[in-house]
């Protein structure tokens, strides 16, 4: 059975906030920041957007031109939720103009959220219910506020719409082999809608730990396979860039393998795929599918029937090892998807805007009543999203949500 990703889209949202502009104003070593980090700007959201709308917009991209009528699954993947009890799912069907026929709903696990969704889906389309069908896979989050905390600079936005087929241009699946290691951990959590704490130390030991777990698990799941030989390219799930050289080196170092080797195999076979969240800062659940896009993105050498290799983290925790091989039309899609030129065309915040927004988003994610969302940010507004057809938070009236197009 072939089936994977035939098309995939990122949304990245429309403003964005220099690291380096941020470590001045906190009084951080910018290059020592920045280079521990692996990250350089950050996206922002302005007042009309949440993750209803990310979802949408990284959905439209990736439908257009497209018939819906054949899409029979549709899963979230968040851990940004805006209702407890409505999926962001069922606003994202509507919006996006699916039949009836389509079933929808919103998957949570942290970061893992996204491989989550992927399986599922891919499982579906492996059943009778699934064939000759499509399914779509979408990730939308966002972080809290973190102002002056450890975390602040890896937070970020985005969203991320996949496309899954049985004849996939961008990405086959082996859904033969897969390797999961779960473990019930206490490191990162959101206990409310305002509030994400927990211990970055914790987090960062389950993910290195998740790693070993998940790769022996995929060693074992079939014929022998060799980290170093058989994959072209590697994507690690990056809650920031810097962790992912860590993670190289806990598998490429399990041989008689130099520093100076596995540095070079680093750089070669994984860190061109963070390009894109080195400008994006944390994208939750959708960061290995940013990671599969900017491989391809920045590696022309990649063609059709290279392996790539995928590790998939969430807090909490589950990880899962997973792979597939390109497909004929990636460098197609990829193309498609111009996530550079929407990189480039977001509108750069000073520091006391960023704060602002990120107050004001704080102090409205638990209001009954929302207006007048263009006023304070109109000329952005003005200048990005009048005409341009994308999907905006119109207003909250007595809790119920309303969206339109801009």
């Amino acid at each position: 059975m072939t089936v994977g990703i035939d098309a995939i889209r990122v949304w990245p949202s429309t403003l964005a906030l220099s690291l380096a502009d941020l470590c001045e104003a906190r009084g951080r070593d910018v290059s020592e920041t920045i280079g521990h980090l692996g990250v350089v700007e950050r996206s922002v959201m302005p007042p009309w957007e949440d993750p209803v709308t990310m979802a949408v917009n990284a959905a439209s991209d990736v439908l257009r031109g497209r018939e819906r009528d054949a899409i029979g699954l549709l899963v979230v993947g968040t851990e940004t939720p805006v209702d407890l009890e409505k999926p962001i799912s069922s606003w994202a069907h509507r919006l996006l103009g699916l039949p009836s026929t389509c079933r929808n709903f919103e998957v949570k696990h942290a970061c893992y959220s996204g491989t989550a969704a992927l399986q599922m889906a891919l499982a579906w389309l492996g059943s009778p219910a699934g064939r000759g069908r499509q399914a779509l896979v979408v990730t939308t989050d966002a972080s809290f506020l973190g102002l002056g905390e450890p975390h602040e600079y890896v937070l970020g936005a985005g969203a991320v719409a996949l496309l899954l087929g049985h004849d996939p241009g961008f990405l086959s699946v082996d859904v033969e082999r897969s390797g999961v290691h779960a473990s019930e951990v206490t490191d990162v959590i959101r206990p409310t809608f305002t509030l994400e704490t927990g211990s970055s130390d914790a987090s960062l030991f389950a993910y290195l730990e998740a790693v070993d777990g998940a790769w022996d698990a995929f060693v074992d799941a079939g014929p022998a396979v060799d980290f170093g030989r058989d994959f072209a390219h590697f994507a690690f799930h990056a809650p920031f860039p810097g962790i992912t050289a860590r993670a190289h080196r806990a598998l490429m170092g399990r041989g008689d393998v130099s520093n100076a080797a596995i540095r070079e195999d680093f750089e070669r076979r994984s860190a061109p795929g963070l390009v894109h969240h080195r400008r994006m800062g944390g994208v939750y659940g959708g960061s290995v599918f940013v990671s599969l896009l900017g491989a391809v993105d920045a590696r022309r050498e990649l063609g059709p029937g290279d392996r790539i290799g995928v590790f998939s983290f969430g807090s909490g925790s589950c990880a899962e090892v997973w792979s597939g091989r390109l497909g004929a039309r990636a460098h197609e899609e990829a193309g498609a998807a111009r996530l550079g030129a929407l990189l480039d065309a977001r509108r750069r915040v000073s520091v006391p805007e960023y704060e602002a927004l990120e107050q004001l988003r704080d102090r409205r994610r638990e209001s009954p009543m929302l207006h007048d969302l263009h006023d304070e940010w109109r000329d952005h507004h003005r200048d990005a999203w009048e005409g341009a057809g994308r999907c905006e938070l119109r207003g909250v009236r007595e809790w119920v949500r309303e969206y339109g197009w801009s």
